[in-house]
C-alpha cells in the first residue's frame, strides 16, 4: 500500500456566503454594534486581507466618499489595485463616527484591552459567532468574508462578460459602467431595506437630491432605484406631489393576507415532508430568540427572528420562485409590522410562541396538515392585530 503524502495544510475548502439574504441576515444581527457592522461591510466590500483591515485607523476613511480609494488597503494580496469604499461601508462609517466620536489616530477596530487593534484571533472568533447565530454552517471566520468578496467579484466578472457578449450581438445595446450599475443596486437595496424596516415610514416623502447627498452618490442611481421601487409598489410617484412611501389600507392588508395564505400554506405543505434534524434545530433556535425578544419587548428583534422562523420552513420547500413571491409580500407588509410593534406593547407575548411550537411539532412529525393549520392561525391573528392597531391609531389621529 502506498504511503500517503501530506502537504502540511488542512485539506478543506473554506465556504463563502452565496446568498444575499444571508448577508442581510448577518447585517441585521450586528446592526446594533456599528463597529462590528463596519468590520463586516468593509470585509465583504473590499476583499482586503484581515491583517490590513484590523490595522485601519479612523483617518484612513475620514472624508472619503463612495468609490474613493483606500490606499492603505489592497483588494487582493500582492495586487497593486487599491480597494475602494462601498456604499454600505461609507454609510456604516458615518454611523460609527456619529455614535463613537473617535479620534483620527484611533484604530477602527480597537481592542478592549488597550489602544491597539483587535487581534486576528479575536476578530475571527467574533465573525464565527455571527455565522453561528445566523445558522450558517461550514464558515471560517474572516476567511469566509474574504471568500464572499471573491465570489461576488467572480459573479461580477461573469456578468460583465455576458454584457460584452450582448453588445457584440446587438450593436445598438448600450450599458452603463459597472461602477454605475453597482451604485444603482446598492442604492436600491438600501432604500428597500429602509422602507421594509420602517426607517422610511408609509406616506413619507422622498426627495432625490436629499437622498443622493445622504448616500454619497449622484442623483442618477437614486432615480433608478425609485423607478424599481415604484414597479414593486414600495413607493408611489405622483405629478406635483413627488415620491412617497406607499401606504396600505385595511383592504390592502386583507387582500395581501389572502394571497399569503395561498402561497405560504402551499410552501409549508411542500416543506413538512422534507423536514430534518437541522431544520428542527434552526426552528427551535429562532423561536427561542423570538420569545426572548418578546420578553424584552424588543420589537425589531422579535420581527427579525419571527421572519427567520417562517422562512426556514419556506426554504425547505425548495421552490425558489415561490419563495421570491412570498418574500415580496412580506416586504410590502413589513413596514407596518415594524411601525405597529414599536408603537405598542405586544398584544399577547405567549400567542406567537404557542403557534410556533405547534408548527415545530408538525414539522417534526412531517405532518403537512398540522403545520398548515397552525401557520394559518399565526398569519391570520398577526394580521388582525396589525389592523386593530391601525384602527386605534386612526382614532387617536381623529
Amino acid at each position: 500500500m502506498p504511503t500517503p503524502s501530506y502537504s502540511g495544510k488542512a485539506n478543506f475548502k473554506v465556504k463563502h456566503i452565496d446568498n444575499p439574504q444571508d448577508i442581510d441576515r448577518i447585517r441585521a444581527l450586528v446592526r446594533s454594534k456599528t463597529r462590528n457592522l463596519l468590520l463586516f461591510d468593509l470585509a465583504v466590500e473590499t476583499g482586503a486581507p484581515a491583517k490590513q483591515l484590523l490595522r485601519l485607523k479612523v483617518g484612513d476613511l475620514h472624508e472619503l466618499n463612495v468609490g474613493d480609494r483606500l490606499p492603505s488597503l489592497r483588494s487582493k494580496e500582492g495586487s497593486d489595485k487599491p480597494a475602494t469604499i462601498g456604499l454600505r461601508s461609507h454609510k456604516t462609517f458615518g454611523r460609527f463616527m456619529a455614535q463613537k466620536k473617535p479620534g483620527l489616530e484611533d484604530y477602527l477596530f480597537k481592542s478592549r484591552k488597550g489602544n491597539g487593534p483587535l487581534s486576528l484571533s479575536s476578530a475571527s472568533r467574533l465573525v464565527s459567532g455571527w455565522f453561528k447565530q445566523a445558522g450558517l454552517n461550514g464558515m471560517s471566520g474572516l476567511i469566509s468574508l474574504r471568500k464572499t468578496w471573491e465570489f461576488n467579484q467572480d459573479r461580477s466578472l461573469r456578468k460583465q462578460q455576458r454584457m460584452k457578449t450582448a453588445r457584440n450581438i446587438e450593436s445598438t445595446y448600450t450599458a452603463n459602467s459597472i461602477q454605475a450599475k453597482t451604485a444603482q443596486e446598492l442604492v436600491y437595496k438600501e432604500l428597500e431595506q429602509a422602507i421594509v424596516k420602517g426607517r422610511l415610514k408609509p406616506g413619507e416623502k422622498l426627495v432625490t437630491e436629499k437622498l443622493a447627498r445622504q448616500m454619497g452618490t449622484s442623483r442618477i442611481p437614486v432615480r433608478e432605484a425609485i423607478g424599481r421601487l415604484e414597479a414593486r409598489n414600495f413607493v408611489k410617484v405622483q405629478p406635483k406631489k413627488g415620491v412617497t412611501v406607499s401606504e396600505l389600507s385595511e383592504r390592502n392588508l386583507k387582500e395581501i393576507l389572502d394571497i399569503r395564505l395561498m402561497l405560504e400554506l402551499s410552501a409549508a405543505m411542500k416543506a413538512a415532508p422534507k423536514s430534518n434534524e437541522d431544520t428542527l434545530r434552526r426552528l427551535e433556535r429562532f423561536n427561542s430568540q423570538f420569545v426572548d425578544a418578546q420578553t424584552r419587548n424588543d420589537a425589531d428583534e422579535a420581527l427579525r427572528t419571527n421572519k427567520e422562523f417562517h422562512f426556514t420552513i419556506y426554504r425547505e420547500a425548495q421552490m425558489p420562485i415561490l419563495l421570491s413571491m412570498i418574500q415580496n409580500l412580506w416586504n410590502q407588509v413589513s413596514p407596518y409590522y415594524h411601525i405597529m410593534f414599536r408603537q405598542t406593547l405586544f398584544h399577547d407575548p405567549h400567542t406567537g410562541n404557542v403557534y410556533h411550537k405547534k408548527i415545530i411539532e408538525g414539522m417534526a412529525a412531517k405532518n403537512p396538515h398540522k403545520v398548515s393549520k397552525w401557520l394559518k392561525t399565526d398569519l391570520v391573528d398577526s394580521t388582525k392585530f396589525v389592523i386593530s392597531v391601525m384602527r386605534s391609531m386612526q382614532i387617536e389621529k381623529g
